[in-house]
């Protein structure tokens, strides 16, 4: 994940409609004081968020974005601005707590050390619990002049409406697949693994650059040819559920995900098969108890999961 708190950001190219519409936003006097970013990781959110608070905690903005030389962007370059509260669980998976969500009401509630704006980020939005929500609520029902709070929010809907309610919403899609090729290119230096990391990442380009950096497609790889042995029936569902038990569940789900929508698009007879879509369901429950920090023994969750698997072609 990349640190909002120190260094300078820019958007990136698929945000070029949504950034003109914030800086005429800023330069019109009409900024909202809550935004709620969403939309699926791996397409810049945190991005965003990081270029607008620097863009509005500039003290000398050049061409409608932080200048990086004052010394606001000083500041912020170090990791040190005293007007930016970034607040993010404190493990990855756990929850927000009602303690950090009332320190940065507080910190909200000051006078702007720099004179300017105050901006605060929460990442994600929906990792707070109903106690953190209900404190956060305060804030948006009073809030302070040239104070900015935004959520950013992979899962928009599990956030309480109250809370949606009370914030402008930026709804950031996946970008086109030149664009993303295009940006992919030029950021890695790579030509021959870019459609195939594209495809891993159902098209999110800054997701399909950490598998080219991480070698991660290596593994994705190999688990799909897992998968694709225990539907053939040359594996069986225990011997592939120790392989997968061996990889983050949350991302192996993802893949699974991904190679199961590409198969239908992609076979008519996957896409006839009214198995795959309630298996699909499956994975999809699996995958939110997974990132919502449920703890799950891996070995049996892949044995059902891929038992449930095999069947899936054999109950036609």
């Amino acid at each position: 994940m990349e640190d909002i708190n120190s260094g300078l950001a820019l958007p990136l190219p698929w945000h070029e409609a949504v950034w003109a519409d914030l800086n005429k936003a800023i330069e019109q006097d009409r900024m909202p004081h809550a935004l709620l970013i969403g939309g699926p990781s791996g397409i810049g959110k945190q991005r965003l968020a990081k270029a607008l608070a620097q863009r509005l905690l500039c003290s000398a903005e050049l061409n409608n974005y932080a200048c990086g030389a004052c010394k606001s962007c000083q500041l912020l370059s170090a990791g040190f601005h005293p007007d930016l509260s970034v607040l993010e669980p404190a493990e990855e998976g756990k929850d927000i707590i009602i303690g950090d969500v009332r320190k940065l009401c507080s910190t909200l509630d000051k006078t702007a050390q720099q004179g300017g704006w105050k901006v605060a980020v929460i990442i994600p939005g929906e990792a707070m619990n109903i106690s953190a929500s209900n404190a956060l609520l305060k804030s948006l029902e009073e809030p302070q002049g040239k104070t900015l709070l935004v959520l950013v929010s992979h899962r928009p809907s599990l956030l309480s409406a109250t809370i949606r309610s009370r914030c402008q919403k930026i709804s950031l899609l996946t970008p086109g697949l030149d664009t993303a090729r295009q940006w992919l290119g030029d950021v890695s230096g790579q030509d021959s693994n870019i459609d195939k990391a594209l495809e891993v990442a159902a098209g999110r380009p800054l997701l399909a650059l950490e598998y080219i950096q991480s070698g991660t497609l290596q593994d994705q790889q190999s688990f799909q040819s897992v998968i694709e042995a225990v539907r053939c029936r040359e594996l069986s569902f225990v011997d592939a559920a120790q392989q997968c038990s061996k990889l983050n569940p949350a991302i192996a789900l993802e893949w699974f995900m991904t190679y199961l929508h590409l198969a239908v698009t992609q076979d008519a007879g996957v896409q006839s098969n009214q198995n795959v879509y309630l298996f699909l369901d499956r994975l999809n429950h699996m995958h939110q108890m997974i990132v919502s920090g449920s703890t799950v023994n891996q070995q049996l969750l892949w044995e059902e999961l891929l038992m449930g698997w095999g069947q899936v072609f054999s109950k036609r």
